[in-house]
């Protein structure tokens, strides 16, 4: 049999994508030693099994989303935490000093580990391509359309990183978008471009995920069953919404949000599951919402070393909301009692609160190693957004407040609210919804806001844009 070794190269980097037999965790390393013998890797099912679980796993990483890209770095910059000291992974990050040498690894090595993922999901793409007749059809699409989505997905998070917001910088050069197995270097295309092409290739993974076992119930394996574990339909439908909203298209981002809300396939989670008094048995993901997540099995590592007094304490790493940063931010002057995410998400610390206890890792496996991405209340505030009438707007958004624990004598009401009053009242939610996921900078970005609440240095739009690397530079020619 011929052996072909699949190199990539993307922006200048040279990437290996490495075979392990067992751990998922170790085969998608970076490994010069150690190429894939490509013909045998998709000359079974397993094969393509393996390459796209690996994909999955490693953006559980730290450096991805284990970390970084959701409760780490990202709430830091969306000023969700206060440090005292100079320490820590994102004591800088808080403070937007980018040029930092923590800083400028963990973003060096978030852009690496991110094309990494992407070429490998092209790899996938391409063993589908060369061996696909090893699986049924029905499972061609579903790996065929999960590829397309992370391809998407992943460039949609790089863009929101080192690109410029659609709104202020539409035209301007943002990040390659990775397609194809070359050694040619892929050039920088527009914010623009980039959204045209996250767009293509979701219209994709939608058509060839029409037959979701998630709609029709029919699954061939186990593993294709586990769809909020996948980029399934409805994740795919909703995170369109989330890059339509992006590119300021609230026609298309409503469509696919009521698509997603209309399914009813999350349903939102009950009273019970949230206001136990016992925390192993405390529902804070909100699990029956969530469209997508990652089966992260190092969450109970990661959690203790950012999340919960652990092994860590005292190095910096454990994220503090403060009591005046967390009143601001669950509005507690207004509404203080009311709010599920208030009331069960925070412990005290030292004066202050954990940053968030919603992915504490207890005695309850129905919770555990689940790490929420996608959750159907983003759908319901793109609805508020983007409704045609008033009406709907605050009808979408009150029925989001009921189901946090709001009674119904606190609904928002049409009559007293201006348009830019409700606008404000849909970004609060965001802050508050989304504590511990990272989405909170990014929508201040897309609406390019001139201030962030609770900053502690001077803001500028410029922090909105994180900067190449050095290394991207010269490799990539930049």
């Amino acid at each position: 049999m011929k052996y072909k070794s699949i190199i990539t190269r993307f922006c200048g980097m040279a990437i290996c994508l490495v075979l392990g037999t067992t751990s998922c965790q170790n085969w998608l390393d970076v490994s010069p030693e150690s190429e894939v013998k490509y013909d045998d890797l998709f000359s079974t099912k397993n094969g393509f099994k393996d390459q796209l679980t690996g994909v999955y796993t490693k953006m559980c990483d730290e450096g991805l989303y284990g970390a970084h890209l959701t409760y780490g770095m990202v709430d830091a910059l969306g000023q969700q935490y206060v440090w005292t000291q100079e320490m820590g992974n994102y004591y800088h990050f808080w403070r937007f000093e980018y040029k930092n040498s923590t800083c400028e690894s963990i973003m060096a090595n978030i852009w690496a580990q991110m094309y990494n993922a992407i070429a490998n999901t092209n790899i996938l793409l391409k063993g589908l391509d060369e061996y696909g007749n090893v699986l049924s059809t029905d499972e061609e699409n579903i790996y065929r359309g999960e590829a397309y989505a992370l391809r998407a997905f992943l460039h949609f998070d790089l863009l929101r990183m080192y690109g410029k917001s659609y709104a202020s910088g539409a035209n301007e050069k943002s990040i390659p978008y990775v397609t194809s197995i070359s050694k040619n270097v892929t050039p920088l295309y527009t914010v623009s471009d980039v959204l045209d092409k996250i767009i293509v290739d979701l219209k994709e993974a939608s058509r060839l995920l029409e037959n979701d076992p998630i709609k029709t119930g029919n699954a061939t394996t186990d593993f294709i069953g586990t769809r909020k574990w996948h980029l399934n339909y409805y994740a795919v439908r909703a995170l369109m919404a989330r890059v339509y909203m992006y590119k300021n298209d609230k026609e298309n981002a409503l469509a696919c949000a009521k698509e997603v809300i209309g399914s009813e396939k999350f349903p939102w989670v009950s009273n019970d599951k949230v206001t136990t008094t016992s925390r192993d048995t405390r529902d804070g993901l909100f699990k029956s919402e969530c469209i997508f997540m990652l089966n992260n099995r190092s969450l109970k590592t990661l959690t203790e070393k950012y999340m919960k007094e652990g092994t860590s304490y005292g190095s910096g790493n454990i994220l503090h909301v403060s009591p005046e940063v967390k009143d601001d931010i669950f509005e507690a002057a207004t509404y203080g009692g009311y709010d599920w995410r208030d009331n069960y998400y925070f412990e005290q610390l030292d004066g202050n609160y954990y940053g968030s206890t919603k992915l504490w890792q207890g005695s309850n496996n129905e919770y555990n190693n689940q790490q929420p991405l996608v959750r159907v209340s983003e759908m319901w505030l793109i609805a508020a957004e983007c409704a045609t009438s008033k009406t709907d707007a605050v009808n979408y958004l009150n029925t989001l407040r009921q189901h946090r624990g709001f009674d119904a004598s606190l609904d928002l009401k049409e009559e007293n609210l201006t348009d830019e009053q409700l606008q404000t009242a849909i970004g609060k939610e965001y802050r508050k919804e989304f504590i511990g996921e990272g989405q909170w900078f990014f929508y201040c970005k897309r609406k390019d806001l001139a201030e962030l609440p609770n900053t502690t240095v001077p803001f500028s739009k410029a922090y909105y844009v994180f900067p190449l690397s050095d290394q991207e530079k010269e490799y990539g020619n930049r």
